[in-house]
């Protein structure tokens, strides 16, 4: 057996505040953004192979992604919240047929309007992009409630959550 080295080539550990969202049709969430969750990806199970003792695992053909989980700071003129809000509007049309509009009709226009892809770019100690995450066909999911509160007496910025379903996550090396 050949010597193999069991040393990494990287050690240093991985920062959790090392990371910036980008999505086109988000600007405003894009630079208020504070925290993101990679998404979990979990690969189903087949129907075993017989044998008469145990079931046997077989792995299975069909991948689930987790829902991508962004928080961010709302701003005052509450133009990120709304950027979301708008989205989940024409994609839920909660009042008539037309407010979905040209989004009901698969054109090449309707695709660009229903999805839109982003990227989480992971960071080094140094802050230099590392790691590219592109979430491909993302579209919003949910999005948070915001609470007011005339009681607090310090004053936290309100923040919202928004989760986005997509079609897949791809890793990219960039160093």
């Amino acid at each position: 057996m050949a010597n193999q080295s069991t040393q990494p080539d990287n050690k240093s550990f991985l920062s959790p505040i090392g990371f910036r969202f980008a999505c086109k049709r988000l600007p405003h969430v894009n630079y208020f953004c504070t925290a993101a969750t990679i998404p979990d990806i979990t690969l189903g199970e087949t129907s075993s192979v017989d044998n008469p003792f145990i079931k046997l695992p077989v792995p299975g053909d069909k991948l689930t992604f987790g829902r991508l989980d962004l928080t961010f700071r709302v701003d005052e003129d509450m133009k990120n919240f709304q950027e979301i809000y708008n989205w989940l509007v024409a994609l839920g049309y909660p009042d008539n047929f037309e407010q979905r509009g040209a989004i009901g009709r698969r054109t090449q226009a309707s695709v660009s309007e229903v999805y839109s892809d982003a990227s989480l770019m992971v960071m080094t100690g140094n802050m230099t992009p590392n790691i590219e995450i592109s979430f491909l066909d993302l579209y919003p999911a949910s999005l948070s409630s915001l609470e007011f509160d005339i009681e607090n007496t310090d004053v936290e910025y309100l923040k919202a959550t928004v989760s986005f379903a997509y079609r897949k996550y791809e890793l990219k090396t960039l160093s």
